[in-house]
């Protein structure tokens, strides 16, 4: 056999050596025979969903990452509209505690594109908290906010000052920040600007993320491009690293 005919998956491989996970370990986390493992690692075999979303999980990685043809196994292709869970008229009218519920539950990324702080403190009275506590955990927490904050007291060291010291997050600033988009995990909370009407009055998007559909991914991709191109608001060499 040539080295052209082999195959093999270098995404699992890569995320597997950046957790510090061996076969046997996942295959032991997983339930499963560690045969199973090897021949994720060394053909092109994709995992059955169940195992997949579970491995990366434990990875802290995308399933459709480590596995791009996994959406192939599934009988139906989920549609942008599959993914909104609700859609709130105006911002008053999401459930209150949905906001904190959705941070609260994620166990993998954090990402807080917020263009109005004072809403945001008042909707997760314990911010400060919650994210040291998740970043603690390995959650990687990225929060970006305005460059230019419009009001007298609207900055990160104004609303949350205690942010500031907490180490493990990433903390930035963004001249073009405009919509606020809240994601924790695969849901989002996503307040849409409209021309003409203060954001509070602006209609919210819950959305859930499901494979390949292409809402949320979207919405995945600028908040990618948000904080690859945002300026940060403290040394890098003050966060801790942690796995994407």
């Amino acid at each position: 056999m040539t080295s052209a005919t082999i195959t093999g998956n270098e995404r699992l491989r890569a995320a597997m050596v950046a957790a510090n996970v061996t076969i046997e370990g996942l295959a032991d986390h997983l339930g499963i025979d560690p045969k199973s493992v090897d021949r994720w690692l060394n053909t092109d075999r994709t995992p059955h969903a169940r195992n997949a979303e579970a491995a990366a999980k434990y990875l802290r990685a995308d399933a459709y990452h480590l596995w791009p043809r996994l959406g192939e196994r599934h009988r139906s292709t989920p549609t942008a509209q599959d993914e909104v869970v609700a859609c709130y008229p105006m911002r008053s009218t999401v459930p209150y505690g949905l906001w904190r519920s959705t941070l609260a539950g994620a166990t993998t990324v954090i990402d807080l594109a917020v263009s109005n702080l004072l809403f945001l403190a008042d909707a997760v009275w314990d911010l400060p908290t919650l994210l040291a506590d998740k970043a603690s955990a390995g959650v990687r927490v990225r929060l970006v906010t305005p460059e230019d904050p419009a009001g007298p007291v609207t900055g990160l060291g104004d609303v949350f000052p205690s942010l500031l010291t907490v180490s493990g997050l990433r903390l930035c600033t963004h001249p073009g920040l405009r919509a606020d988009v809240m994601r924790a995990d695969d849901e989002l909370l996503v307040t849409t600007p409209i021309d003409g009407l203060t954001p509070a009055l602006a209609p919210v998007l819950h959305l859930r993320r499901l494979g390949p559909a292409p809402m949320v991914g979207g919405y995945l991709a600028t908040l990618d491009h948000l904080f690859a191109t945002a300026t940060p608001t403290r040394p890098v060499s003050h966060l801790r690293a942690v796995a994407a």
